[in-house]
């Protein structure tokens, strides 16, 4: 019987992300028949791409055993620039191009200042939250950017890929898969495990942990880009104040996921699954509505109980 009960505690900690998703749905499918509705569940999706998708590159940095809270910002200075750019008549593609160069940039300074520095990244990205903040309510004047681009509003935001599927879950779909590949068919993929679980075993190695994790940032800078232009365009506008609650959504889906917090551990399906638990919660709370202070402290509250949880359910595993 013993063993019988440590398989299915196994089988519990292998599913967890599953289960929460599971009986959230059920709550509040049950409380608000319509959060069931397939034209919620559609828009809940679209909503999820700005979240999941920082997500994913928080996973690469929380595995290896490092954190970026600076990605709202960055996200808010590429929409500002992005705006800026489509109203002085800058081609898409160019902009788009600059802009992805912008957010790169952003996580490589990241990189550079907590690897060379010998600084916390939390610190580093503490400190540059506020520097990329400041950016775009510099560049912005404090005021919103208007984008009339159509074209751009329907690449990133409203439009439908074939007339059918919406255009944002079509680019939460593909840095999922980008995502997934990199992080489990790569040797990149490989090494961040590695530092993640023991950086001074890595560097026995040979592995070239300070590039590793440089290279780590600027990609968590990239996809805080696309989330910023993705933000624009479901807002029509650059925004200097937006995304402020981003990071914290991106490490709650991420935890949610069964990343270690010490690094090391965790996958891009954990975190696809712990980023439809904030967009089930995101939704679920706005149909009985919840304001937005409610939401933030629920949120913070999923946060303790995921990781508190997680430790519970770790000390009882067996390998």
């Amino acid at each position: 019987m013993g063993k019988e009960r440590q398989l299915f505690v196994n089988k519990l900690i292998k599913f967890r992300t599953v289960l929460i998703l599971l009986v959230l749905v059920i709550i509040f499918g049950v409380i608000k028949p319509i959060f069931l509705n397939p034209l919620n569940i559609l828009n809940m999706l679209k909503r999820m791409s700005y979240t999941a998708i920082p997500a994913f590159g928080m996973t690469f940095v929380m595995v290896l055993g490092g954190l970026d809270i600076s990605v709202g910002s960055t996200a808010a200075v590429v929409g500002v620039v992005m705006a800026m750019f489509l109203k002085n008549g800058i081609p898409i593609s160019l902009a788009i191009v600059i802009c992805l160069g912008i957010g790169m940039l952003f996580g490589i300074a990241n990189g550079i200042i907590s690897v060379k520095g010998k600084i916390a990244p939390f610190l580093v990205t503490l400190a540059t939250m506020n520097i990329f903040r400041g950016i775009a309510l510099v560049l912005s004047e404090g005021k919103p950017i208007a984008i009339v681009n159509k074209v751009y509003v329907d690449m990133f935001g409203t439009g439908m890929l074939f007339g059918i599927f919406p255009m944002p879950i079509f680019i939460l779909i593909l840095f999922f898969l980008i995502s997934w590949f990199l992080f489990s068919k790569t040797k990149y993929g490989f090494y961040i495990r590695c530092i993640g679980g023991n950086e001074d075993s890595a560097k026995v190695s040979g592995i070239p942990v300070n590039k590793i994790k440089i290279w780590t940032y600027a990609i968590m800078g990239s996809y805080g880009c696309v989330t910023g232009m993705i933000l624009a365009a479901f807002m029509s506008s650059g925004l200097p104040d937006i995304a402020s609650d981003t990071a914290m959504d991106a490490i709650a889906a991420v935890v949610l996921g069964g990343t270690a917090i010490a690094g090391g551990i965790g996958t891009l399906w954990g975190t696809l699954g712990g980023a439809l638990i904030m967009a089930t919660l995101n939704s679920g709370m706005s149909l009985l509505g919840a304001q937005t202070h409610v939401q933030i402290l629920v949120k913070g509250l999923v946060i303790i109980l995921a990781v508190l949880m997680d430790n519970a359910l770790k000390s009882k595993e067996v390998v």
